[in-house]
């Protein structure tokens, strides 16, 4: 091969060289000018998050405000909702109590009868036969307490005669025991009350179709939304491993496998400390209505089934439950029988002090874990804003927002070597 022939082909090997680092310089040149095109329209996420922050935080705060600002509207709807809501939270109440039965029965079946098989079988007929025994309870309440009840509140009506001049005689003899004391107001105003109640009668009995209709109509929506109520609570509690499966799936798809964890197991210990409240004080307050139904009818006490149902109602509510039920059997003792008084009253403390000595501790051990003076404050508050109900559930709801406070600080607290908190742990 010539000279000349190396060199051309020497110069045209050099000059593809070059075409193609030319290339290779605009094509890096175009990629870095997208590159930086591109870069103008996108939004950095740090501060994408913070402008949905902002506009997540505005947009709640305004749905807030304008609650707020509609107050009475607000109410409204909440009542409302609560009212469409009632047969689902009456499931609740109703699974919490019927699935320790199922529980229980189904545990005894495995046992002695199906030997570790046959588990839906044993599942279904361990929920009927406890309901059949919260369901068999309930009708022995309305075939033989109601009617008892009912009996005692005829009698007492009946002797609302007798017990005006009972307490006109007692009145006489107070002011002749003490010339000083002037009981001429209390019987002046006592003889103004009677024509009251007569005429609050007669327009009762001007009413009193109307009054039967709406009562008629209470009675079928509560006998409706209480068939609803013990069908969701079938449903929640034949599905009770599916929900905790889905509330899993949830918990784990939008936290880390250790903080999923962590909420878990204490959502669980919540529901231990919720339920453990609620079924062993039931228990407890069944146990103290019958022991106070037989020491009445062993002392010979008129009114024994409606002042024990009382009592036995009342002692759901800690510390002030026992006072609250002792007060109507005193009124009405103190109207019949003074000396009844006395033996109810001593009868009354004798059985709350084996309540709280004996009986409480065994069943319910330390299942709130409370302070009294929380307990004071949660029976207070759930009364003031939800009656009678807000003080049966106000202790095990400030129980459970009491272990989450207690839990949350203590992780805040890991590591930390606080000397002034290692003083009080050393005082206390």
């Amino acid at each position: 091969m010539s000279k000349t022939v190396r060199e051309n082909i020497k110069n045209a090997a050099g000059n593809i060289s070059g075409k193609i680092s030319e290339n290779k310089k605009t094509e890096t040149a175009n990629a870095d000018k997208k590159k930086n095109s591109s870069r103008v329209f996108k939004l950095d996420h740090k501060y994408a998050n913070i402008c949905l922050y902002v506009l997540l935080v505005v947009f709640f705060g305004t749905i807030i405000y304008m609650l707020i600002n509609n107050w009475a509207g607000t109410k409204k709807f909440i009542y409302n909702l609560f009212g469409v809501l009632s047969p689902f939270f009456a499931a609740v109440l109703i699974a919490y109590f019927v699935s320790p039965i199922v529980g229980k029965y189904e545990s005894i079946m495995q046992k002695y009868i199906a030997k570790g098989g046959h588990k839906k079988l044993i599942k279904i007929l361990s929920m009927v036969l406890a309901y059949i025994t919260v369901i068999g309870f309930i009708i022995i309440a309305f075939v033989f307490i109601i009617p008892q009840i009912g009996e005692s509140i005829s009698e007492l009506a009946s002797n609302i005669p007798v017990v005006y001049s009972h307490i006109l005689k007692m009145l006489k003899e107070l002011q002749h025991k003490y010339p000083e004391i002037n009981v001429n107001v209390i019987t002046d105003r006592l003889n103004e009350m009677v024509p009251d109640i007569v005429d609050y009668g007669t327009d009762i009995v001007g009413h009193v179709v109307p009054m039967v209709f709406s009562v008629s109509v209470s009675i079928v929506r509560g006998v409706i939304n209480l068939l609803l109520a013990l069908f969701i609570s079938i449903y929640m509690i034949n599905g009770k491993n599916l929900f905790r499966y889905q509330a899993k799936r949830v918990v784990y798809a939008l936290f880390e496998e250790k903080k999923g964890d962590i909420i878990c197991n204490t959502c669980r210990e919540c529901n231990d400390i919720f339920s453990a409240f609620l079924i062993s004080k039931a228990v407890d307050s069944l146990i103290i209505g019958c022991i106070c139904c037989v020491l009445m009818n062993i002392l010979r006490l008129p009114y024994t089934v409606l002042i024990s149902v009382i009592v036995g109602i009342t002692n759901m509510i800690p510390y002030f439950g026992p006072f609250i039920g002792a007060v109507p059997g005193v009124i009405i003792y103190l109207c019949t029988s003074p000396r009844q008084v006395i033996i109810f009253v001593i009868m009354i403390l004798v059985l709350q002090q084996f309540d709280g000595l004996v009986l409480g501790p065994r069943l319910l051990g330390q299942s709130t874990g409370l302070n009294p003076m929380w307990v004071i404050f949660a029976i207070t508050v759930g009364g003031a804003y939800f009656g009678v109900l807000g003080m049966f559930i106000g202790v095990p709801v400030v129980a459970v927002i009491g272990f989450l406070a207690n839990k949350f600080i203590k992780y805040k607290l890991e590591g930390k070597n606080i000397k002034a908190l290692q003083e009080c742990d050393r005082e206390g």
